[in-house]
């Protein structure tokens, strides 16, 4: 696997952590905490899914080139 890809896939892993945690602590947490976590999940996603799209596109770009 390409670091990017290793990349993404511990953000992934690391905001589901971070949101099973605030999920199952909630009691304890204040709401800001809570919400916090639950906005990391998306966050996320995305910035997993923007690293795999321009890593994907500069290996088109370089084989278009070549």
């Amino acid at each position: 696997m390409k670091k990017a890809a290793i990349l993404a896939v511990v953000l992934a892993f690391v905001s589901v952590w971070v949101v099973l945690a605030a999920g199952l602590t909630a009691v304890w947490l204040t709401e800001g905490v809570r919400v916090v976590g639950l906005v990391m999940l998306p966050t996320a996603i995305v910035a997993s899914l923007l690293v795999l799209y321009f890593d994907w596109r500069g290996r088109l770009m370089r084989r278009a080139r070549g």
